[in-house]
């Protein structure tokens, strides 16, 4: 462990060894759901250009701050990292509640013509449609040990 400035700071991931449990698909889940946002808001935009960037926003809004928790939350494993994990859980979570509202206000505040409608809507779809895909792509499976499902 060392010390920057005055923050204590964990061990490199490398320097913790635990159980073989497999991380989750992260970047397959991420990738997934920008290419699905891209593709319903470039559509959107065909009929609507106001409608479509702000379904991108607020589908961007949704899907950048939670994969910052995402990389927070996964940063450790294994038992001997649980104190570091649970600050990462923690860490990861706020700042996706402020990075949200940030992102939010800023839109808000400087995005015209803005339909909030399709905003609010983008961002309730891609908060629903993340929990979908995170349940296709097997984060959700119990016993993922490794990459392989437990006997």
């Amino acid at each position: 462990m060392s010390m920057v400035g005055r923050a204590m700071v964990g061990p490199h991931r490398s320097e913790i060894t635990g159980a073989d449990i497999a991380r989750p698909p992260l970047r397959r889940v991420y990738v997934v759901l920008l290419l699905l946002l891209i593709v319903v808001s470039g559509v959107a935009a065909l009929a609507d250009t106001t409608v479509g960037y702000s379904i991108l926003l607020g589908g961007l809004i949704s899907v950048l701050p939670n994969s910052y928790f995402a990389r927070q939350a996964f940063r450790y494993r294994g038992a001997r990292a649980a104190v570091y994990a649970t600050r990462a859980f923690y860490l990861g979570e706020t700042g996706k509640f402020v990075m949200t509202a940030a992102a939010f206000a800023v839109v808000f505040a400087r995005v015209e013509p803005l339909a909030p409608l399709a905003l609010a809507a983008s961002f309730v779809g891609m908060t629903i449609t993340h929990l979908l895909v995170c349940a296709r792509c097997g984060v959700f499976s119990s016993g993922r040990i490794a990459g392989r499902e437990r006997q």
